[in-house]
């Protein structure tokens, strides 16, 4: 099992809100794509042990709004 882990923090406007949706429905197809089954969540945090999912997410989150992508180790 590898220790790395993937932070992507992320903010979204909230307006407009048809911009933020689009931003969730899509966030939401990235996560069922992966296999990730999630609520929807007001944290804009995501910790994953998958590089290309946290990429993904960082990537759209970014084009919406402002991301962080970081690299974590588990202690």
């Amino acid at each position: 099992m590898s220790s790395e882990l993937y932070v992507v923090d992320y903010d979204i406007p909230l307006r407009p809100a048809a911009r933020r949706r689009a931003f969730y429905r899509r966030l939401h197809g990235i996560l069922s794509k992966h296999g990730i089954l999630a609520d929807r969540s007001t944290a804009s945090v995501w910790i994953l042990d998958r590089r290309e999912v946290a990429e993904e997410i960082h990537n759209l989150a970014a084009s919406f709004g402002v991301s962080n992508l970081y690299n974590a180790s588990r202690v």
